[in-house]
């Protein structure tokens, strides 16, 4: 079983005491870097859809020497502020079995592999690339012999896996009879449950199904296929 995550473009490094590890596609990785070097301020803005400041700042991420940080502790979005860090290091070995990110930079990233800031999200093409054929091959490869996957992912970054048994989950309010979804709970709720996922060391789907997520349980009746309802009834 893996679990998959999505990126944050918030970055700022919690001190864990994480030892970190390299990334897992260096090469792929190198290329994309190799690209973005040759853009200037005004193309960034262009290529990334950014402010003039912020692109002055991703031209510094690719010329200026940069620090490395553990993944895990180094993004600040709604799913990463939901998990509780300092907990986790009796927890390593099953963050480093199940946990993954995907990535537009780094393709997939463990718990703990070092990254530097760079800004790159799979609607961007460096150099006309689009980056869910440049992954394709890579990610096909890397998840090919896992069994199921649990994507607490946003659709852009689930839109790089190619995989026969991926299980989305669904996070439905039961609004008195009307079924809704709020995209800003669903990303707590997808930090939430990755928290307890890590916490309980989950493995398998009938232990996931167990889980109270802030009042979202698991509801059968309204599963679609290929995912998972997590329902809370207001």
């Amino acid at each position: 079983m893996k679990i998959v995550i999505a990126p944050s473009k918030t970055m700022k490094y919690q001190k864990v005491p994480f030892v970190g590890s390299e990334p897992l596609f260096q090469e792929e990785t190198q290329y994309l870097t190799n690209i973005l070097k040759q853009y200037n301020d005004e193309q960034l803005c262009q290529l990334m859809k950014i402010s003039y400041k912020q692109a002055t700042q991703v031209y510094q991420y690719f010329h200026e020497e940069q620090t490395a940080h553990p993944a895990l502790a180094f993004y600040q979005g709604t799913v990463f502020k939901q998990l509780e860090l300092a907990s986790y290091m009796n927890h390593q070995d099953y963050l480093s079995e199940h946990l993954c990110i995907l990535d537009a930079y780094y393709g997939v990233l463990k718990y703990n592999t070092l990254i530097t800031p760079y800004r790159l999200d799979m609607t961007m093409k460096p150099d006309h690339i689009n980056l869910y054929d440049y992954w394709y091959t890579p990610l096909y490869q890397y998840f090919e012999q896992v069994d199921f996957i649990i994507s607490l992912a946003s659709k852009e970054f689930s839109n790089m896996l190619r995989h026969p048994h991926i299980y989305f989950i669904d996070f439905i309010i039961n609004d008195h009879g009307k079924m809704k979804r709020n995209a800003m709970i669903i990303k707590k709720a997808r930090g939430q449950m990755l928290n307890q996922m890590i916490l309980n060391e989950i493995k398998t789907l009938d232990e996931l199904k167990t889980l109270n997520i802030d009042g979202f349980t698991y509801q059968p009746d309204y599963n679609q296929e290929g995912t998972l309802a997590f329902v809370k009834n207001m």
